[in-house]
């Protein structure tokens, strides 16, 4: 009796996994083969105007991307930017001394199109020649009138030098692009990052930080003037997360900033 009962369970343990096998199969199938079936579920994703909607007053909405978000449809990036008010966008160009994004000639080239302001920003190795990194960041980016000023992302401490030996080829990198472009550069840096490190030594430069944690303030007692709030954004004609920014202010006060 008991070994009759056993078989049984054993049956319909297999039935089951069975059964939900084939069911991830058929979801995974349809999900390839009929994308829209499933598009009932991502509506209120698609929308830049879902993932801003705890921002309200005097902000401005933008995405920041590089080639982590591979091929991006901007032909789908302007109709997003048409009806959700997409004010400004952000390309990675640079990493290190030698590291030039993928996509960052066809992102620039497309970005431009959507007649918003530019920003584009170099990834800091903290382990490398901040002077080489400088030149390879002139060296790839030519920047135009109506782009904002050049933007040096930092947000790893130095595995060969000190903190302060860090800080002051922050400082370099800073003072090299400046004096090539002629405008001071922003700055871009978590929060904890930025209020542990750099805090003292870069307050008069312009901050991009980013902070994703439930707060109305990302760096309070701090001017700061883009805030980078979510890196699980969903903008259609970008394929994954992409990260969410806003910029604190009105156009005019964008504008000024920018290249003339």
């Amino acid at each position: 009796m008991n070994s009759k009962r056993r078989s049984e369970k054993g049956i319909y343990k297999y039935f089951f996994f069975g059964l939900l096998f084939l069911n991830v199969v058929i979801a995974i199938f349809l999900c390839y083969k009929y994308p829209r079936v499933f598009n009932v579920f991502q509506n209120q994703i698609d929308n830049l105007i879902e993932n801003y909607q705890n921002f309200e007053g005097d902000y401005l909405k933008g995405i920041d991307v590089s080639e982590y978000q591979g091929i991006i449809n901007w032909n789908q990036i302007k109709k997003a930017q048409a009806s959700d008010s997409l004010s400004f966008v952000v390309l990675r160009a640079t990493a290190g001394k030698d590291h030039r994004d993928r996509y960052f000639t066809s992102n620039y080239r497309e970005a431009k199109k959507l007649n918003i302001p530019v920003g584009v920003y170099h990834y800091y190795r903290p382990n490398e020649s901040s002077e080489q990194q400088a030149e390879f960041f002139i060296d790839n980016v030519k920047l135009s009138s109506g782009d904002l000023p050049p933007i040096l992302d930092i947000e790893n401490t130095s595995d060969v030098q000190s903190i302060e030996k860090l800080k002051k080829g922050v400082a370099n990198w800073l003072k090299i692009i400046e004096a090539h472009y002629g405008v001071e550069p922003i700055l871009y840096s978590y929060s904890y990052f930025y209020k542990t490190y750099l805090n003292e030594d870069f307050s008069a430069y312009k901050l991009w930080i980013a902070n994703y944690s439930n707060v109305k303030d990302p760096l309070p007692s701090k001017k700061w003037m883009f805030w980078q709030f979510s890196e699980k954004g969903r903008v259609k004609g970008i394929k994954g997360p992409v990260d969410l920014d806003v910029f604190k202010g009105e156009s005019k006060e964008l504008k000024s900033i920018l290249l003339k």
